[in-house]
């Protein structure tokens, strides 16, 4: 062959070579190791057969991935790993060698669900590494051409079972660091294991744990989360009441400069015929400016979840906040041990800050409590209390709190042991709950007004949060139509709002749900003559009436009547022969007030609270006129602060109010003594 033939070969197949680059070949793909890997002789795969490339990787890794290799190597190339949403597949290693970096492409994940890694429904799988980094943008996806949200997550494991996660620093999410996820409805995580892993400046949680099952994270590190709530180390947080947290173990795990708490329990959605949980810390410290033990359950209808709680050998630390925490805790369910641990802080002078806090939320239902302290050390200066009761539904108190506490204010030690005495004193009972609660009968309530009118259209609409209940009062035989609203509020999301309508002999009536952010007409013909109930939950989200054939009352069992920037005028009844009752007014949550104002029956003012944010009850005590008396309480913007969610609470009288007093529902009787 000729010098200017050869010379010709070689052009010619540079000319191929790069077309098929062009093209989107690969020329450094080892078919040869891949078709020894599909002939069963190996079973272990690098994943740089299937050609690594510096802009974008993630065929690569996805092949490899899906090349149902027992083992793929990550090796460490000249530059990271740059991917998009990788899929994880069953009964898999993967072994990530020391000093990869597996990175989040730039401009993509634009789906606000989408994920570094992601396993649904799978089985054995390891993610091992030497100190590997997986890594994506988080500052990028707070700004355009991004939708705003908080699960673009590092690793996503969801109905999974056999995950071990292992030696990897996960960083930069837009979300969680992990999430362990439910990807069919009672499918819980099982069997899960992370160990040896640090977590840095993830958006939303290191962990998030919505339900699993034989779950242990060891010699793991959580620390500067920041972005959106509730930015914790690790969260247990169920969504549903079928989900569950069962044997699951924290040991040797350290939480540090979160924005959010270092470890939160916040388990509301579990109920009493959820599966008990069994939550243990063992050795684990949290500091930072942030609470460093927040557990939240339930304590009303239908019931907390069952089962124990336990912190052994513990440190909670906060310099800024309270470091301990109790929401709605029963004081005799689900109890919770802290063994041997110490709680230090805060560290400034503001007194109101407790180093313990109970906490009773609107709608709670008797006592909160239920936790003991064996052999506890609490390191705090002199102003701060040891404990401290905040009791957000006036009707609550502190009890079951027991063990022991060393108390070191300043450079004085005092020794503690709890008892209901010493719990009284701390943690007093709220004035309101001496108070009789009146069981409002709708079976017995009636129109103030004598003549029973409709009206085609409210006053005003007030918007309500969570469950909202409504009082119609209609005659047998009339045609009632009511029209709903299913509002969406800030980025949460919803589906059909549930509608429930009560007749006043218990029995139920079938009524269409509300498509989320759609009005539609809750309709029936009143079988009987009397008071019936509206229910309907928009969840996170809210709802208003926007018409109605009947005049409506708003309405509670007892509970606060939650409101959303609502003001103007709301009329309640007081019966005769009620000798003591009150009335109680807060914002909902720090930084939300609302001012209030209340007139008797003679339009004299009686009590007036300007930008409320804790609450403020009024109360009387005296009996009213063989009729009853009805007040009118005004609502309105505070001058400071914001104005979105606010309560009313009515205590010892009936938790009904009214736009108009003379549409208001009054006992139709008396109470009898």
């Amino acid at each position: 062959m000729s010098l200017s033939c050869s010379r010709l070969l070689v052009i010619f197949f540079c000319f191929l070579m790069i077309s098929a680059v062009e093209a989107g070949g690969n020329p450094d793909i080892n078919q040869r190791a891949i078709d020894e890997l599909k002939s069963g002789k190996t079973d272990v795969a690098y994943a740089s057969w299937w050609g690594f490339q510096r802009e974008d990787s993630t065929a690569a890794l996805q092949a490899a991935i899906r090349s149902g290799a027992k083992k793929v190597i990550v090796e460490k190339m000249n530059g990271p790993w740059i991917v998009t949403p990788i899929q994880l597949a069953s009964d898999q290693e993967i072994v990530f060698e020391e000093g990869v970096v597996v990175q989040a492409k730039k401009g993509e994940f634009k789906a606000a669900t989408a994920s570094l890694f992601t396993a649904s429904l799978k089985k054995n799988i390891q993610l091992t590494g030497a100190g590997a980094i997986l890594e994506m943008r988080r500052a990028d996806y707070d700004a355009a051409p991004y939708t705003k949200a908080e699960w673009r997550n590092g690793i996503s494991v969801r109905s999974c079972s056999n995950v071990t996660i292992s030696g990897l620093v996960i960083r930069e999410t837009g979300g969680d660091g992990v999430y362990l996820g439910v990807a069919k409805r009672g499918v819980t995580n099982q069997k899960i294991t992370i160990r040896d892993v640090v977590f840095e400046r993830n958006y939303r949680q290191g962990i998030s744990i919505i339900s699993a099952e034989d779950l242990l994270i060891e010699n793991t590190v959580f620390k500067e989360t920041s972005g959106t709530a509730p930015m914790a180390g690790v969260d247990f947080e169920p969504n549903l009441s079928d989900e569950c947290l069962v044997n699951c173990v924290l040991r040797n795990c350290v939480s540090e400069n979160n924005q959010g708490p270092g470890y939160l329990l916040y388990l509301p959605n579990l109920t009493r015929d959820s599966k008990p949980v069994s939550i243990r810390f063992e050795n684990c410290r949290s500091t930072g400016k942030g609470r460093a033990l927040s557990v939240t359950t339930r304590n009303n209808t239908p019931g907390s979840v069952t089962g124990s709680m336990a912190f052994e050998n513990c440190t909670f630390e906060s310099t800024e906040q309270t470091p301990v925490t109790f929401l709605d805790k029963p004081a005799d369910v689900c109890p919770v041990t802290l063994k041997n641990c110490t709680i230090i802080g805060p560290e400034n002078n503001d007194a109101a800050l407790p180093v313990i806090q109970f906490t009773a939320r609107p709608g709670v239902v008797g006592k909160i409590g239920g936790v003991a302290f064996k052999d506890c050390l609490v390191k705090a200066a002199a102003v701060h209390p040891v404990m401290m009761f905040y009791d957000a539904s006036y009707l609550s108190a502190v009890d079951n709190v027991t063990g022991t506490l060393q108390v070191q204010h300043n450079n004085q030690n005092t020794l503690y042991r709890l008892n209901s005495e010493l719990i009284q004193k701390w943690m007093p009972a709220s004035e309101a709950g001496n108070i009789t609660p009146y069981q409002t009968d709708i079976s017995r309530l009636q129109p103030l007004e004598a003549n029973h009118e409709t009206s085609s259209k409210p006053r005003r609409m007030v918007p309500q949060l969570a469950l909202s209940q409504y009082l119609v009062y209609a005659k047998q035989g009339e045609d009632v139509s009511v029209q709903l609203t299913y509002h969406q509020l800030a980025r949460y999301t919803g589906d059909k709002m549930p509608v429930k309508v009560t007749a006043p002999s218990g029995k139920v009536i079938p009524v269409d749900s509300v498509p989320f952010k759609q009005s539609a007409n809750c309709e029936f013909t009143a079988p009987e003559t009397g008071v019936y109930r509206i229910s309907c939950d928009p969840g996170a989200n809210f709802v208003t009436v926007d018409q109605s054939t009947h005049p409506l009352c708003l309405a509670s069992d007892g509970s606060p009547i939650r409101l959303m920037a609502a003001t103007g005028d709301f009329y309640f009844h007081v019966p005769a022969g009620i000798e003591k009752w009150a009335v109680g007014v807060f914002g909902g949550g720090a930084g939300e007030r609302v001012s209030a104002t209340l007139y008797d029956s003679t339009g004299k003012q009686v009590w007036s609270e300007k930008d409320i944010n804790t609450p403020k009850l009024y109360t009387e005590t005296h009996k009213t006129s063989a009729a009853g008396e009805t007040l009118r309480l005004v609502l309105d913007r505070p001058s400071t602060g914001g104005f979105e969610d606010h309560y009313v609470l009515l205590v010892g009288i009936p938790s009904v109010l009214a736009l108009t007093p003379g549409k208001l529902l009054v006992p139709a009787e008396p109470l009898e003594k």
